[in-house]
């Protein structure tokens, strides 16, 4: 099958040798994030001798292996092509870092057997959510991040993005974290446990009670922080998912990704509403 390159991908290379060089160059980064080719091969399930060729430039992928490529590595086919520099940068952003280690730990995977039986029963919450809850730097304000709920490799995982804008006013981000982790449900409550990919030095636990109407548009529960530092007391605080979108996180979901009032209106009314009040405050470790 031959394969498709939109307008915007001629508008960055000129050629298709470009391109055919710029895709060997980003699988090459790809496998970096792996334990080795073969591992590569295996999660995407793509032939290892066929995925070779691709490596060594003798070979473009048809279309359906570039949308497995693209699909394990949360990305669009497009950005396969893109330029090896802009590429590497795109993939080890906060945008794109995918949780490798827990995919692949079978230790993981066998510790956590319930996480295994829960995606059918999650299937229907699969998608984009904005996520809100009092910020514990932003003092007085919301948090509103975009998370994530996918499924891979017989278990639902999630990723969540948090960005937060520079003090002077200029609507900059100044620093950003991303949280990847994994969704059970048990009872009548949906467990999420991450850690923070980066300076992996935090972990969340959140607690959903899930929706059993259809369709799906808020969960509600509690958001609990811990980091490895003593400069950063554990916290807990009320939080909401508002449902976004089907698929994976876009760009315009990120845009929306910063700390804002609790009176701002881009925040819904059901959120606003349990956002605050008396008992949604902000509980910190070692208050009593």
């Amino acid at each position: 099958m031959p394969v498709t390159i939109t307008p915007n991908l001629v508008e960055r290379s000129q050629n298709r040798y470009d391109l055919q060089l710029n895709l060997q160059k980003n699988l090459m980064t790809l496998v970096e994030s792996c334990r080795s080719v073969a591992d590569l091969c295996r999660k995407v399930d793509v032939n290892r001798q066929q995925f070779n060729k691709y490596l060594a430039g003798q070979h473009l992928p048809s279309q359906k292996i570039l949308q497995k490529i693209s699909r394990y590595f949360m990305m669009e086919v497009d950005d396969l092509f893109r330029s090896p520099l802009e590429f590497k940068s795109f993939y080890e952003g906060f945008e794109n870092e995918l949780p490798m280690g827990l995919r692949s730990s079978k230790e993981f995977t066998h510790f956590l057997p319930l996480a295994k039986n829960s995606p059918e029963q999650l299937n229907d919450y699969l998608g984009v959510y904005y996520r809100y809850h009092n910020s514990s730097i932003y003092k007085g304000r919301i948090l509103r991040s975009v998370t994530c709920l996918y499924r891979a490799e017989s278990m639902v995982q999630y990723v969540t993005v948090e960005r937060f804008p520079l003090l002077d006013g200029s609507g900059k981000i100044g620093c950003s974290f991303t949280y990847h982790g994994f969704c059970l449900l048990l009872g009548d409550r949906i467990f999420m446990i991450d850690f923070e990919s980066k300076q992996r030095n935090e972990i969340t636990c959140s607690i959903l009670t899930p929706q059993h109407r259809r369709p799906i548009r808020f969960l509600y529960g509690l958001i609990t922080g811990v980091a490895s530092t003593s400069y950063r007391q554990p916290f807990s605080t009320r939080m909401a998912l508002g449902y976004v979108d089907k698929g994976l996180i876009r760009r315009e979901h990120l845009r929306n990704a910063t700390v804002i009032l609790p009176s701002d209106l881009s925040v819904p009314l059901e959120v606003r509403e349990y956002m605050t009040g008396d008992s949604s405050t902000i509980l910190w470790g070692g208050e009593g």
